[in-house]
């Protein structure tokens, strides 16, 4: 029997100033039979040297480095063809995870076959700073307690405006995620829009734990925080063409229905995130192409 039973993977790209807290907060979980894969992302600052100097201490930290960027895609793509334990969890190097979170996730999948669970977070601010979005990761207090379908949980959740795209919030089994050959489209930002709802759409079987396990920090230039720019813009173009081609791979009305959502909403929120930093130019640049892609959410 697999001895490792979960694997943590933890892409890393330039984050020193946060990476030992991030990183041991994995180490110091109550469950002590993981494995955590931490894939270097081409930093330039010291990132490496403090992953490599917590591995000689730890034997279960593996460290893998690539020498040029790859994006957060390949790297968690990566982390996951190298686990072996049989639940993956994907964390962020800047973030905080609480203690016990592992073992009382390990120990609900053990018991109920979930395809997948999840938990809720709290976001904290760097210096004081504050969003101009909703960060907030609250939305297990409004479910019954039961199993849902993924499908019937992301049509609640969308409908309690409580859905999330954040994959640090989800627990998976290692056999389901094989099973449907889910991995991150590599190559863009906004990568969790798609791999999230697709993790949904799949599942039989979901289930939570009222807990906020995880810290999401929200600092300045961070992907979460940058100022929008035509690449932005154009990552959420491509971002939301692959979900329109995901419509063939489901023939469940809702299912599409939810797809489409996941394209309106990228692009709505563009919008508000346009106009509200008075990036008016950008924004006309863009109109046309953002309001086909609306339309082609509407169908």
């Amino acid at each position: 029997m697999n001895s490792i039973k979960v694997s943590v993977i933890i892409p890393v790209y330039n984050t020193s100033a946060y990476l030992q807290a991030a990183v041991s907060s994995i180490q110091n979980q109550t469950l002590k039979d993981i494995e955590i894969i931490a894939v270097n992302d081409g930093s330039v600052d010291n990132s490496l040297e403090i992953l490599q100097k917590l591995a000689s201490g730890d034997s279960r930290l593996k460290v893998i480095s690539y020498e040029q960027n790859q994006g957060v895609s390949v790297c968690r793509n990566t982390g996951l063809e190298h686990a072996v334990g049989q639940y993956i969890y994907f964390f962020d190097s800047d973030d905080i995870l609480e203690p016990d979170c592992l073992e009382l996730c390990y120990q609900k999948m053990d018991g109920d076959n979930s395809d997948f669970l999840i938990f809720d977070g709290i976001s904290f601010y760097e210096n004081g700073m504050k969003p101009s979005f909703n960060a907030s990761y609250q939305r297990t207090s409004l479910l019954e307690d039961k199993q849902y379908t993924g499908a019937d949980l992301a049509e609640f959740l969308h409908q309690k405006k409580a859905y999330t795209c954040s994959v640090c919030l989800c627990f998976i089994r290692k056999s389901y995620l094989d099973g449907i050959a889910l991995s991150f489209y590599p190559g863009v930002l906004y990568e969790d829009v798609l791999y999230t709802i697709i993790l949904y759409l799949s599942a039989q079987k979901v289930s939570f734990i009222r807990r906020s396990f995880f810290r999401r920090r929200i600092r300045a230039n961070s992907t979460m925080t940058s100022t929008i720019s035509q690449k932005l813009i154009d990552y959420r173009y491509t971002v939301g063409n692959e979900l329109l081609k995901e419509k063939t791979n489901f023939d469940n009305r809702k299912k599409k229905k939810l797809l489409n959502l996941q394209v309106w909403n990228l692009f709505i929120f563009l919008i508000k995130t346009l106009l509200r930093s008075k990036q008016y130019g950008l924004f006309l640049r863009n109109a046309f192409r953002i309001k086909i892609m609306l339309l082609r959410s509407l169908g």
